[in-house]
């Protein structure tokens, strides 16, 4: 598809020496090409940058590699990224997942159809290496609203799906290393109005949406990382103390869900 809507895609990574490549691949065989590719590197210490250096030589893509002088996590890295982006849209990606070739396309017509909306997600899956990709045509594509309350209920968004338009000021939060990108939606929902959804999946990760080997998998530091999300959102106005309180319950009610399920888990699993 041809389109004239300009994309900066944001990739952070630390150590991602293993699957860097797969992920610049997968922006390359977009059907939408980004205007470029802003690849922030968080104080690696393997070859992750030389690996990126050595694809950006023989890419068709626009790569500009960020060095980070230290480690200051996902939030700090796609936040120095995005600063710099000079395109319409900002596209989201982590350095171990993938998209469908047709993602990006189909997030700018969106746009294009919702344009009250700042902020547009796609459908994914968990661990899944797709064989192929099948090309989808758009008159199977299909949207829904999500507004704030229903982000309060469940998050619905994995990072890699979100594309926010540029004009939005507002940033992942740099005092958390856990559930940045969740309180990003709820404030942005909250700020901004509903997302716009595509149900189909377009965004294949590698994590679990819990209970993983990667941050997912800290249950106990997720969950006081949400918690202080609704507690700033409190402070800055967005929550009134019944709303507070119906959604730490909440959240405290899935943690504990949670906790039982992992626990389960792990038993069948003994031998």
């Amino acid at each position: 598809m041809t389109s004239t809507a300009t994309i900066s895609v944001v990739i952070p990574c630390f150590n991602s020496a293993a699957t860097i490549e797969r992920a610049l691949r997968s922006v390359e065989h977009q059907t939408t090409k980004p205007h470029e590719v802003l690849v922030v590197d968080d104080a690696s210490t393997d070859n992750t940058v030389l690996l990126i250096e050595q694809y950006s030589r023989s890419s068709v893509l626009n790569i500009r590699v960020i060095k980070q002088p230290a480690n200051g996590g996902p939030s700090i890295a796609r936040n120095a990224a995005w600063d710099l982006a000079t395109s319409e849209f900002i596209a989201f990606l982590d350095a171990d997942d993938q998209w469908h070739p047709q993602k990006l396309e189909f997030q700018v017509i969106a746009f294009g159809l919702f344009q009250d909306a700042s902020m547009c997600t796609t459908g994914y899956v968990f661990n899944s290496q797709p064989s192929r990709w099948n090309h989808i045509e758009n008159s199977e594509i299909t949207y829904q609203r999500n507004s704030f309350w229903k982000y309060a209920i469940a998050n619905r968004s994995a990072t890699p799906t979100v594309m926010f338009r540029n004009t939005v000021t507002l940033r992942f939060p740099t005092d958390q290393r856990h559930a940045e990108d969740y309180y990003l939606w709820l404030l942005s929902s909250k700020v901004l109005g509903p997302t716009v959804h595509i149900n189909q999946v377009l965004t294949f990760c590698s994590n679990p949406a819990y209970g993983g080997q990667g941050q997912s998998g800290r249950f106990w530091a997720m969950q006081k990382s949400e918690l202080s999300g609704f507690r700033k959102l409190k402070r800055m106005g967005h929550l009134s103390a019944l709303e507070y309180s119906v959604i730490t319950s909440w959240s405290c009610t899935k943690f504990f869900i949670r906790m039982i399920d992992a626990k389960v888990f792990s038993f069948r699993k003994r031998p």
